[in-house]
């Protein structure tokens, strides 16, 4: 099959042998996929990215660099082959966690394995029990956008948050969209929203933030302080990887402040623990969301409440993704492209 392939830590487009779907799993063409900033950082800091695996004990996420490895994990899909111990049918259009389990029992990301290639090439295989089915009336690729969208979702959804509430979100990409997009759907005020790009400042109001700021000109903690009711708890949603960001909040942040940090800095980062010792400030590390908010979430692009088309900036064949990458270093330009082997 086609497919757009890191090979020597370049991108190229090539073909690569077909995936053969093993019990439990279906093999699907792919519609649409989204380029995540994770995408890039596997790229650029190959050696680093292996490595945080190792180090965490975590080895969902290896891959051997010297070998092919097509990415692309924000998917959108159609079933083309499902065996009989599976739900689904031919020519059903599916999104899905991308996961997917080995002969022994070994889970692997898909688009982060060498043996299971991601949405970057013609066709993939897929964990049956990961698929949610993409409703009639929903644009499949715009449904490719649950997976982004669903981890802002999943990490407000852990914190609880209520009416009460009140949160910055750092970076609004598509996931930071998401997290604006949840704190408005639960009623949470003020919701300052803080990202360099005037265009992601834009998605953010539309989504429901109350501010929007540029880092560059305000302060977004000081923003929240002069918005806030008094005794509000703040929350912070990093959803960009900013080394020095988080040691930097710990000094900005409000006692009892939770900082819950979404966006994978790759490098050491030096903070200065006693500072939020002092201030009793909580600091989680986010990674997974419970399936059930993935569901949640392809259910809102069905309805409506988060309207999922207009983050998407532009859309591009096999032989512009590598363009497509370099156009994602100046998020001024674009919110999500999506990759499309019909293109």
């Amino acid at each position: 099959m086609r497919a757009v392939v890191m090979r020597d830590r370049r991108l190229v487009v090539d073909e690569v042998p077909e995936p053969v779907p093993g019990p439990g799993q279906v093999l699907v063409e792919t519609i649409a996929c989204g380029i995540c900033g994770s995408d890039k950082q596997a790229l650029d800091h190959t050696d680093a990215f292996l490595q945080a695996s190792r180090d965490s004990g975590v080895p969902t996420f290896l891959f051997d660099p010297h070998r092919d490895l097509v990415m692309g994990h924000e998917l959108a899909a159609r079933v083309i082959g499902a065996g009989p111990d599976t739900p689904y049918t031919e020519g059903q259009a599916v999104v899905a966690l991308p996961w997917a389990l080995d002969a022994a029992g070994g889970i692997h990301g898909v688009g982060y394995s060498n043996d299971f290639p991601g949405g970057y090439g013609e066709r993939m295989v897929l964990q049956a029990m990961a698929l949610e089915p993409i409703p009639d009336h929903v644009l499949p690729r715009v449904a490719a956008l649950t997976e982004p969208l669903a981890v802002g979702f999943g990490n407000v959804a852990r914190t609880g948050i209520g009416p009460e509430g009140t949160g910055v979100v750092i970076g609004c990409g598509p996931v930071g969209l998401g997290a604006v997009a949840a704190l408005a759907e639960r009623g949470a005020a003020p919701i300052v929203a803080s990202d360099p790009s005037p265009l992601r400042r834009a998605a953010s109001l539309r989504l429901g933030a109350h501010r929007v700021i540029d880092p560059a000109a305000e302060d977004p903690v000081d923003v929240w302080r002069e918005l806030a009711a008094p005794g509000q708890q703040l929350h912070v949603w990093v959803c960009a990887a900013v080394p020095g960001l988080l040691n930097d909040l710990l000094y900005r942040c409000p006692r009892e402040t939770r900082i819950l940090q979404v966006g994978a800095v790759m490098t050491d980062d030096v903070i200065r623990p006693i500072v939020g010792i002092y201030k009793d400030i909580s600091v989680q590390m986010c990674m997974v969301y419970p399936h059930e908010e993935y569901a949640r979430t392809l259910r809102r692009i069905a309805e409506g409440t988060v309207d999922a088309a207009s983050l998407i900036t532009d859309e591009v064949g096999f032989d512009g993704v590598a363009g497509a990458i370099e156009a994602l270093r100046r998020p001024d330009d674009h919110i999500q492209i999506l990759v499309r082997p019909d293109l």
